[in-house]
């Protein structure tokens, strides 16, 4: 499976590779809600959508297509679009500045008009 997510650039691609550290982490910091697998999403759309609703950040962003099969884990926000993935290929996407305008675009539709992710995932795959 093919999968997207954002990062810090700080972080090695090379990490999301190695087994024991092919976990997602809860932002509430429940460790009781520790997955087995790397997060991200099937599509952008999905992806830009979640990352509006959920009000997710990196500090100096970038944007990464991750490839392997999914975990065995269940996504705590499955409905929202989010999938686990245990990456066998981790490649940086370097033309992201559409991408990054379409989150901005979500993020005040989301904030302003009060637009669930479900509702984002609509639009943003309409402008894709």
């Amino acid at each position: 499976m093919i999968a997207y997510r954002i990062q810090s650039a700080g972080r090695d691609l090379n990490n999301l590779l190695a087994p024991e550290q092919q976990y997602s982490f809860p932002m509430n910091q429940d460790d009781e809600m520790i997955r087995h697998g790397v997060s991200g999403c099937a599509t952008l759309s999905d992806l830009a959508a979640y990352i509006a609703s959920h009000a997710i950040e990196a500090p100096d962003p970038i944007l990464v297509r991750i490839g392997g099969p999914l975990s065995e884990d269940t996504p705590c926000d499955e409905d929202d679009g989010e999938v686990l993935i245990l990456p066998t290929s981790a490649e940086l996407i370097e033309d992201d500045e559409e991408f990054f305008a379409l989150v901005s675009t979500l993020v005040d539709m989301h904030w302003e008009q009060g637009l669930s992710c479900s509702d984002l995932r609509e639009i943003a795959a309409a402008r894709t």
